[in-house]
């Protein structure tokens, strides 16, 4: 159901190869997650905090991984991006720009699947800021029923999905002591370290609950990563999906340990800044040397991972055409 990059790429091959073709894409759609990111959280929490969400973005383990790989998942970063943009721009309802979201969910939903949880964002978002349910409802049908019509059109160009295959046999594998092994791996790599940070904005916002889109990528990201144990195999890159909040959590947790650490010994508010500044540091340097030598984003995948994009009898020679 993934078609709309494989189809670009397709076009592209012939002049760059797919390799590179994917590559060109998905570094524009990184590129726009980042702006539309920093737009957001600029309008949401403020610029210093934007600045360092949208760094720490382009410096994690499934963005470095996955982002200009033979992969859709920036296009889903994309689709989430976009809502959290839309929220920031329409804290109430906006007919104009509810459709012309509803249009992109169309053409996400297309180029990823994963892209309606997207409105999953805005649901949760609205009804943690104290909408009320009735008026929530009535605003994301509109983007939900445009999301369908892409599930649909999709539907009719491919019918029979391939990966759809395996639902059943990883819902039968779901309770095995291996897959839960791996996959606590793979949550643990999305932010490895970031995860103390994390955890800390975590456990002062379930006291407080003032912060509507933390809770969101709790629910909805979360929510996710519960149902893909049971019909697939978590990924570092579907963790992520946590993004929107958890990379703002990360920052404000660095912030709180500085504080903390500033005060125990007794440092100037200064010195506070360039300890939370080394410990970010620090979580790029970690996920740089975690991904040295997996790092898929560049072209060294096997032709057979990369044929599987692609139509039965696609030329193999094209997978590797480097110009």
């Amino acid at each position: 159901m993934r078609i709309l990059i494989p189809l670009i790429s397709r076009f592209l091959s012939d002049y760059i190869g797919i390799n590179n073709s994917f590559g060109l894409i998905n570094s524009i759609l990184w590129i726009l997650t980042v702006m539309l990111y920093f737009l957001a959280l600029r309008r949401l929490y403020g610029l210093n905090i934007a600045t360092i969400s949208a760094i720490l973005f382009s410096f994690s383990v499934p963005t470095i991984v996955y982002g200009a790989a033979i992969s859709t998942d920036m296009l889903g970063y994309l689709a989430i991006a976009s809502s959290i943009l839309y929220l920031s721009l329409s804290q109430e309802v906006k007919i104009k720009r509810l459709i012309a979201f509803s249009i992109l969910m169309y053409i996400f939903v297309i180029g990823r699947e994963l892209s309606i949880l997207a409105i999953g964002y805005i649901l949760f978002y609205r009804l943690l800021s104290g909408k009320d349910i009735k008026s929530t409802l009535r605003e994301v049908s509109i983007p939900l029923i445009f999301s369908l019509a892409g599930i649909a059109t999709v539907s009719i160009i491919v019918p029979e999905p391939g990966y759809t295959a395996y639902f059943y046999p990883a819902f039968l594998k779901s309770f095995e002591s291996s897959k839960i092994i791996k996959e606590l791996y793979q949550i643990i790599a999305t932010y490895h370290v970031g995860w103390i940070p994390i955890l800390i904005t975590l456990s002062h916002l379930f006291r407080k609950r003032n912060d509507p889109l933390i809770m969101a990528s709790v629910l909805v990201g979360g929510g996710f990563i519960l149902l893909d144990h049971f019909i697939g195999m978590i990924s570092s890159r579907f963790v992520f999906l946590t993004f929107p909040a958890f990379l703002v959590a990360l920052h404000k947790g660095l912030e709180s340990l500085g504080n903390l650490i500033g005060q125990r010994a007794a440092f100037k508010t200064s010195i506070s800044k360039v300890i939370a500044l080394m410990l970010l540091v620090l979580y790029i340097i970690v996920g740089f040397a975690a991904t040295a030598e997996k790092n898929i984003a560049f072209p060294i995948s096997s032709e057979t991972h990369i044929a599987k994009l692609f139509p039965e009898g696609y030329p193999q020679e094209k997978l590797w055409k480097m110009n």
